[in-house]
This record gives structure tokens, sequence and C-alpha cells, in this order.
């Protein structure tokens, strides 16, 4: 890696970056026919709320987490699965409760702006018999929060540990 790239990844990492968990969910949690979906191109979608802020995962383009630029409410996920490297496992979901994740950083989120997230592992697991996808580290201890349906995080002292998507029902072709 060349200095110039390590240096602006050290100065982006220092930025403060907390996911905080709210009391309580809103009530549109269950209001809707929220579910992930498979495009043609392999982008795993999901038909959720509204979010104009755009949160990159581990540095990483394939996983983004989309966010409203006025709230900080995280909505939903998003992310391209062609070629992507996962580790085959069994996979557990941890025992969430339903309740609001907020992403809060120094500078104010713009609308369609957004940044890298380098805190969160880049690695991703795949159970293929339940049909779970976790980006992130599976181990990881914390609070689990289902924020939207079927999208559940681990949150450890104001940092995101893993997500995981539950893609049982998941309409169009799965490639992974």
């Amino acid at each position: 890696m060349n200095i110039k790239k390590e240096n602006s990844i050290k100065n982006v990492t220092k930025s403060k970056m907390d996911f905080v968990i709210g009391d309580s969910k809103y009530c549109r949690h269950n209001a809707y026919d929220y579910h992930f979906y498979m495009a043609d191109d392999t982008s795993l979608l999901y038909n959720g709320m509204y979010g104009d802020y755009s949160v990159l995962l581990g540095g990483n383009w394939r996983f983004e987490l989309i966010v409203d630029s006025l709230t900080g409410l995280c909505t939903y996920i998003q992310s391209f699965l062609e070629k992507l490297e996962v580790t085959y496992t069994t996979l557990e979901l941890p025992k969430s409760k339903a309740k609001d994740l907020y992403f809060v950083r120094e500078n104010p989120l713009n609308p369609g702006g957004g940044c890298h997230y380098f805190p969160f592992a880049n690695k991703a697991f795949w159970d293929s018999q339940r049909k779970i996808l976790c980006y992130g580290n599976p181990n990881s201890t914390g609070e689990a929060i289902e924020f939207m349906p079927k999208i559940i995080a681990v949150i450890e002292k104001k940092q995101l540990m893993c997500v995981y998507l539950i893609l049982d029902d998941i309409s169009g072709k799965a490639v992974l």
C-alpha cells in the first residue's frame, strides 16, 4: 500500500463514527412488507424505508448500509453478491430485540453523501441451510437488535461488529 493511501485511511478512521441503539422500534417496523430481493445483476436489494446516506461497511463497496441523513436512522442494507468471497459455515442468530439503530458521526450526514466504516471486519459468512448471510465477525458479542425485519446488527461499545441478513424467503435467484 502506498504511503499516501495509508495516511488517508488513518485520517478517515480517526473520525468518530458510532452506532447508537434507540429505546424502541417505531411501529413502521412491522407496518410494511419489507423483504430482500435479488436483481438480475446479483445485487441484493431491500424494499425498506427511504435513506439518502451510504455507509460502506469495512471500506468495501459490496455492503452498503443506507441511513436517513436527517435523523441518522439506519434503514436497510443492500449489497452486490457476484463473486463475493464467503466462508461456508453454520450460523446461529443471536437473540435480538426490535429496536432502532442510528449512525452518528462528528460531521453532518449530507444527503447523497456517504463514508467508509473501517472498524467493521471485512468478512462474509454464509449458512446455506438456514439462508443466513453474516457480514463481519459472527462470534462478536454485544447487543443484538433487529433494526429492520430480517436484518440483525450486533453493537458493542457503539461499534458495529456484524450484521446478519436473513434470506430465507428471498425473491429472485440467490448466487451464494
